[in-house]
């Protein structure tokens, strides 16, 4: 009997017995057609299916939210790390949103506990993926899925420890491990596949013939094609355990070999299409030894690699040239295969020319909004370094930017003959050092990094002098100054001690060279160094290099505390005429140069230049702007993104700022000893608190003083202006105490002798304030009471009391005989401030009393004054009695403009001298003689 009529109850040890006759078998088949309704349900329906499944040994799992949310994180994170070794990107970024989702389920369900290690190796995966600089030709859809997947790598920050720690350590895993079992497990499968659905050319006719009988049969019956495997499930015993249908059912296989051929065809291009490159990085690590495996290219032959020698040096350097500034150059690649190069490099003119091409190559491996790395840049420079130790070692081998192109290919021929190659030395120093100079930009400088990072100026300047030493011995001037600006900027803003220890290294290299610029004998005398190298530019160099030359050097001058040197050299120079014109970077030294020359100022005690120095720098709220150390942002002002971006690349390293508060708080005591002086001798100059000297000063001290609580001083201002209120008050000790408890003259190298300078000057100041503000209540003062008051010596009191004098500063007189002071009040305009206040007061409302008397003659005369009305009366005759025709008298006056009078108050009357006119109370008349009725004090003009 068929399987396909048994009932679910049947046995399965009927089977032999329906193999006996086929007429007991039809008689079954006819008792099953003929009682369809006695059955349950059909063998076929969905509740034959269902029976069948619930009759089987699957077991029923039930499983717990961590369970489930971390099965699907793992297999969440397993198709994301197999579609991006598959350069799926757009499959990627779809599944990655959702692995975020299932993280953060997972998470909340762990509660501390560690993450699954294939959930954050796939993290680590993804930003090794994105951190590649190409990523190849992919398809659109794909490109944009990268580009999209980056940024949200960025954002998702929330395992950066673990991720840093599997890239540190990347440790290997079961699921790796099974992934490429099953890897090969499908490739294998395919292959047999593809055996078997090939023919062979022997069998093509047969299998024609045999697949038109094959249909031809299969259209006759449909009953045939189970036989042969009804044939074998009797014969196999395991097959009769089977019960139901289920066994009939078709099993569906894991395994999609359309797929694992795809993948196979990828993996295989993708192996062959490795630039050449790639394959020579993979010689020099491995050398012969391949492990046994060979790369198979296109129709499984295997791929030959580009074979390097001496001789295909140029072949390879002319590849890499045009390849440069390409869409899609790997350019890690192309550094590879220059160091491959360099080793096969026959001669020093091979070795040069590998070099120069190395180090553009690894110059252009740098990130456009980024700065380059640390190693990268150890790289570049032991290139750069190597480059000039060749160039050292052969006299006769020159590098020029003039020089012919070198194209020949017989550079393996070379011997020593004397040639120059086309190249640039200094671009690639200028290049080494802007690289230096980013790096230390961009790094927070309050962490150990800045710190290491600082340790390669050193060894940078010494590549610069190597650089300068060569230019030298070949003679290429403008590559000379180029040089010389660089080794100053190294230089200038560093004290004696630091730089005689970087140039104890320079003294230290193997090669020794007799610089013209600098002699040996100036080894030990940084200023004589750094003076032979700013003349060399001063005699050599463009305006543009003279001009920086010589504002690093007033700069150096004012660090050293060399202050009238750097003067006259800043006055000589007339920077200060044109230098709006020059470009951002020089009017930032030579603001830079002109803080410099107030701090110095100031620590020599010349109160006076150090606020003129600093005084249009600190009056400006764009001081960290003008000084190149932060990006100024006024309420007003709204700057675009590039130029915010602009500002920021013209930052100054953290090592190079000079200290804004440290600056700010000379400025301030400088204008507090100006100021308060100054406005003490109001009595005598009506007009200071007009003109202020500070006004940022006066500004600051008029809100501290309308201030209703005061606590005591906590940072730089407010010891300022509690030590300015002292000083106004004559109090000197508590002004000098609280100038000499700012932190911030620590910084100073001298500070002790700075704070015994400030203490001397407000001695001095506190006695002119003292003497100006109540030189009106004495008659007389001795010096000895002076002396002792502002604990000053006799002498120093009379010298400054005789200069006060002499510049009229004081109306008095000094008798040197009594020792006393004699003011002379004949000279004062009020002997007291009251009785000046008063006066004051009188002159005011005088004034007043002026301004009323001329309004109301304006009010009450129509807007004439008396001399008007005087010039009026004049004109016009006079005055004139007038009256009406019938003989009455009038009993007031009245009258136009003219002067004219006319009618009374209670009679009609004509009074008007060209024409008649009715008149009422006052009486009126009419100005051109025409009728018009009078008002109750006028007339009518017409």
């Amino acid at each position: 009997m068929s399987r396909f009529f048994r009932n679910a109850n049947y046995s399965s040890s009927s089977d032999s017995e329906s193999s006996g006759s086929s007429s007991d078998s039809d008689s079954s088949v006819n008792e099953v057609v003929s009682k369809p309704t006695t059955t349950p349900a059909s063998r076929f329906s969905r509740a034959a299916f269902d029976s069948d499944d619930e009759d089987s040994n699957v077991k029923r799992v039930v499983k717990t939210p961590k369970q489930k949310h971390t099965e699907e994180v793992v297999s969440l994170s397993r198709t994301i790390i197999k579609a991006a070794r598959e350069s799926r990107w757009q499959a990627v970024t779809s599944d990655f949103d959702k692995l975020r989702t299932a993280a953060t389920k997972l998470e909340k369900v762990l509660k501390g506990e560690s993450m699954p290690r294939v959930f954050i190796r796939c993290l680590a995966l993804l930003e090794e993926s994105t951190d590649e600089k190409s990523k190849g030709k992919l398809s659109a859809t794909d490109a944009r899925g990268f580009n999209q997947l980056k940024q949200r790598l960025r954002k998702y920050k929330d395992y950066d420890a673990q991720v840093a720690e599997e890239r540190a350590n990347p440790t290997a895993s079961d699921d790796d491990a099974d992934a490429n079992n099953e890897d090969e497990d499908e490739g294998s499968q395919a292959d047999s596949e593809e055996e078997r659905a090939a023919p062979t050319p022997g069998r093509a006719a047969a299998s024609d013939s045999e697949s038109e009988s094959e249909e031809d049969s299969d259209a006759d019956s449909d009953s045939d094609w189970g036989s042969s495997d009804d044939e074998s499930s009797d014969s196999d015993s395991e097959d009769d355990a089977e019960a139901g249908v289920s066994r009939w059912l078709k099993k569906t296989t894991t395994k999609d070999t359309s797929k694992v051929k795809k993948v196979k065809k990828d993996r295989t291009q993708r192996a062959a299409a490795q630039p050449s490159a790639a394959s020579a990085a993979n010689e020099e690590e491995g050398g012969d030894d391949d492990d046994g495996f060979t790369t198979v290219g296109k129709k499984g032959k295997a791929a030959q690699g580009p074979v390097y020698s001496a001789e295909s040096i140029n072949k390879f350097l002319k590849t890499f040239t045009a390849s440069r500034g390409r869409k899609g150059t790997d350019k890690k690649a192309a550094i590879k295969m220059l160091e491959k190069l360099l080793t096969l490099a026959a001669n020093p003119l091979q070795k040069a020319k590998v070099l120069m091409a190395l180090i553009s190559a690894q110059f252009d491996d740098v990130p456009a909004a980024s700065y380059m790395a640390t190693e990268s840049w150890h790289k570049a420079q032991n290139s750069v370094n190597e480059l000039l130790s060749v160039l050292e070692a052969n006299h006769q081998l020159t590098i020029n930017e003039t020089a012919d192109v070198h194209e020949t290919d017989d550079d393996i021929k070379y011997r020593d003959e004397k040639l120059a190659i086309r190249g640039s030395i200094i671009s690639f120093v200028d290049r080494l050092d802007d690289e230096f100079t980013n790096s230390l930009r961009n790094i927070d400088p309050h962490t150990p990094e800045y710190v290491e990072r600082m340790r390669d100026t050193v060894s940078l300047y010494v590549t610069i002098v190597r650089a300068q030493h060569y230019f030298e011995r070949t003679d290429i001037k403008g590559s000379i100054c180029r040089i010389v600006v660089r080794r100053i900027e190294h230089l200038y803003y560093r004290t004696d001690q630091v730089n005689l220890h970087v140039e104890a290294a320079v003294a230290d290299l193997p090669s020794k060279v007799d610089s013209k610029i600098v002699s040996a004998s100036a080894a030990d005398n940084m200023e004589a160094i750094i003076h032979s190298l700013c003349a060399y530019l001063y005699t050599n160099a463009d305006p543009l290099q003279r001009t920086r030359a010589m504002l690093m050097h007033i700069f150096n001058h004012a660090l050293h505390k060399r202050y009238y040197v750097a003067r006259d050299l800043m006055l000589l120079s007339h920077f200060q005429e044109n230098i709006h014109q020059a470009d951002a970077e020089t009017q930032v030294l030579y603001n830079r140069a002109l803080s410099q020359l107030g701090l110095a100022a100031f620590r020599l005690g010349k109160i006076q230049e150090a606020f003129e120095h600093t005084v249009e720098l600190e009056s400006s709220n764009r001081h960290r702007e003008l000084l190149a150390q932060g990006v100024s942002q006024q309420r007003t002002q709204q700057l675009s993104a590039a130029e915010e971006q602009q500002q920021r690349l013209r930052q100054l390293p953290f090592h190079v700022n000079i200290n804004l508060e440290l600056l700010e708080c000379v400025f301030l005591t400088s204008s507090m000893l100006l100021e308060i002086p100054y406005m003490a001798s109001a009595n005598a100059n009506p007009e200071a608190r007009r003109a202020p000297i500070s006004r940022v000063f006066r500004r600051m001290l008029d809100f501290n003083e309308r201030q209703v609580f005061l606590g005591p001083p906590e940072n730089t201002r407010d010891h300022i202006m509690a030590s300015a209120k002292a000083l106004a008050e004559g109090d000197w000790e508590a002004a000098r105490d609280y100038i000499q408890d700012i932190k911030i003259w620590s910084l100073l190298p001298d500070c002790e002798e700075i704070k015994e300078m400030l203490a001397s000057k407000i001695q001095i100041e506190a006695l002119r304030t003292y003497l100006f503000t109540y030189s009106t209540q004495f008659e007389s003062i001795g010096l000895e009471d002076l002396s002792v008051m502002f604990g000053m010596s006799k002498s120093k009191v009379y010298s400054l009391l005789t200069r006060m004098v002499y510049r009229s500063e004081l109306q008095a007189s000094l008798d040197e005989v009594s020792g006393v002071l004699i003011f002379n009040m004949a000279n004062f305009e009020a002997s007291s401030r009251m009785q000046q206040t008063a006066l004051t007061l009188s002159n005011k409302v005088n004034a007043f009393a002026d301004i009323n008397e001329r309004m109301f003659e304006l009010k009450i005369n129509g807007g004439q004054t008396a001399s008007d009305r005087q010039q009026n009366a004049n004109e016009h005759g006079g005055k004139q009695q007038g009256g009406d025709r019938d003989g009455r008298q009038n009993q007031q006056r009245g009258g136009n403009r003219d002067g004219q009078r006319g009618g009374n108050s209670n009679q009609d009357s004509k009074g008007n001298k060209n024409g008649q006119g009715q008149g009422q109370r006052n009486g009126g008349g009419n100005r051109n003689g025409g009728r018009g009725r009078g008002q109750r004090r006028g007339g009518n003009r017409r």
